[in-house]
């Protein structure tokens, strides 16, 4: 059995100690953990049709400018959509796009810093060396963040047949209830439902026995340097050795995880002074880059739209900056969350080592 709470001092301490971490462990929080919100205002015409409620025929000749352009661009789009297909298209597509850039970029910055994280606790605990964040982003820029990509992908796949039992339970309930309700269609129903309640369970389960056995199977892949096949057979043999240790570990983080929650929505409260504070720089920061893209935009494109860009473009640095507080907390919760299945990892195979595992003995 490891040593639960020598793993998580040790792991409290090295959080603390090694500041470098701290820079990784903010590119998770904003990759893995991040959340983006946009405000949309709803908009309505008014009864003589002159733009949308609100718009003042006095007011400043942008937003007369912008009613204008909403009312020329925009509401035909929503008004008669089988008008505009070849748009709505381009819309997809350019949206499509952007997703597809968006998650390539957040997907390189996650893996190369969660395989950077493991590799420099693994290496600070080997030598007692702290790298630098250019040494450290060397470090976690390898085959193995790319392993660690395929193993998430792998392990989220095994989702589809569950949605598509769910899809088809639910198809099910549909036909039989679409000639009328009758004891047959109730029936269905229910069935349907109580069998989707042990899909959704059986799931769930799934994927929280695959959660932990994913802390095993990336750290072959970043420490050991073994395939996506290796690392998966590998990290399952490690588990069955020490499940128990390793189910016990995953508990006490569980309740970490929950502690930490309620400390965080405790703590929101009284950062509000701190986001005030960091409102200023967070605005300059927003309007140096929205007038870089404004100047970019008004290449191609005229006001409004070009205004447009440039608040889409300024806005989530004014988010990032004025929450980087929040970032820094949720960093510090992913770099001792990964550094305590990493010391997990090395007490296990230490173990190992001191009293390997038995061979079942072979019949006479």
């Amino acid at each position: 059995m490891i040593d639960f709470r020598k793993i998580l001092t040790r792991a409290w301490h090295i959080l603390w100690n090694y500041k470098t971490l701290w820079i990784f462990g903010i590119l998770l929080a904003i990759t893995g953990g991040g959340t983006a919100n946009g405000n949309g205002g709803s908009s309505s015409r008014t009864s003589s049709g002159n733009g949308f409620s609100g718009i003042n025929p006095n007011s400043s000749p942008f937003l007369q400018n912008l009613n204008a352009w909403f009312q020329e661009n925009i509401v035909p789009l929503f008004l008669h959509p089988e008008q505009h297909l070849a748009t709505w298209i381009w819309i997809g597509v350019a949206l499509l796009l952007l997703g597809l850039v968006v998650g390539a970029v957040f997907s390189i910055l996650r893996y190369v810093s969660e395989a950077a994280v493991i590799r420099m606790v693994n290496e600070y605990e080997q030598t007692g060396t702290k790298v630098t964040f250019k040494q450290g982003w060397r470090m976690g820029w390898s085959r193995a963040a790319f392993r660690m990509w395929l193993i998430d992908l792998l392990i989220g796949l095994l989702s589809l047949p569950f949605i598509a039992v769910l899809a088809g339970l639910g198809l099910a309930a549909y036909l039989t209830t679409k000639g009328g309700m009758n004891t047959f269609a109730l029936g269905s129903i229910v069935v349907s439902i109580a069998c989707a309640f042990v899909f959704i369970l059986a799931f769930v389960l799934l994927m929280i026995l695959l959660g932990l056995l994913g802390n095993f199977f990336k750290r072959y892949a970043a420490l050991e340097n073994t395939g996506v096949r290796d690392s998966f057979r590998r990290g399952w043999e490690m588990f069955k050795r020490n499940w128990k240790s390793a189910s016990l570990m995953w508990l006490i983080l569980l309740g970490v995880g929950i502690v930490y929650g309620v400390a965080s929505l405790i703590l929101t409260v009284f950062l509000i002074p701190v986001f005030i504070v960091l409102a200023l720089p967070g605005l300059i920061v927003a309007v140096v880059l929205a007038l870089a893209a404004f100047g970019i935009a008004s290449l191609f494109t005229s006001s409004p739209l070009t205004w447009i860009i440039a608040l889409l473009v300024g806005a989530p640095f004014f988010l990032l900056v004025v929450g980087s507080p929040l970032l820094l907390i949720g960093g510090w919760a992913q770099i001792f969350n990964s550094t305590v299945w990493t010391l997990t990892y090395r007490e296990m195979k230490a173990l190992e080592v001191v009293a390997p595992p038995q061979p079942a003995a072979s019949g006479q």
